[in-house]
């Protein structure tokens, strides 16, 4: 078998598990705080959720790792000097960070959760977009406007959804 078809579905799948599982765990909570109360089922729902978001960033990191090495003895070394490789794998990095954060209850829950959303969104958009005309700096620029957008709008949306009546 070939590696670097193995690499891309590994990787497309990982990014999937931590978009997809994002998102979900985005509306999830937003639902187990209806009533103001996380409860033992929710909680576990929510738990299955964040191990998937795990599970996503560990294909995408090891796959991500596998193509680094692709790349480098392949030939292909200047593959390694594209400013939109750099700006995604700058954005994994501050998602693994993140994720240990939160777990470690060691950043505000605003900014993790809109770290997390806005981290795998953008490592979708950046493994999607083809060709990519942004350098380094302009990708990461817009990325951290991203940040505190998506944290301005998942405020919004959890104080309307959240307000009692």
């Amino acid at each position: 078998m070939e590696i670097y078809p193995f690499l891309t579905i590994s990787h497309i799948v990982g990014i999937v598990l931590g978009v997809g599982g994002a998102t979900f765990a985005e509306f999830l909570y937003l639902r187990a705080l209806k009533d103001g109360v996380v409860d033992a089922e929710e909680k576990i729902i929510l738990d299955t959720t964040y191990r998937i978001i795990r599970i996503g960033l560990f294909l995408a990191v090891i796959s991500g790792f596998g193509f680094l090495l692709l790349f480098r003895f392949t030939g292909a070394e200047e593959r390694l000097l594209d400013p939109k490789l750099w700006a995604k794998m700058s954005i994994v990095i501050i998602l693994a960070f993140n994720a240990v954060l939160l777990t470690m209850h060691k950043i505000p829950f605003w900014l993790g959760s809109s770290l997390s959303l806005t981290s795998w969104y953008a490592a979708l958009i950046l493994g999607s977009w083809r060709p990519y005309p942004y350098s380094f700096m302009e990708t990461i620029i817009a990325y951290v406007i991203a940040v505190f957008v998506v944290a301005y709008i998942l405020h919004l949306i959890r104080s309307r959804f959240l307000r009692k009546s």
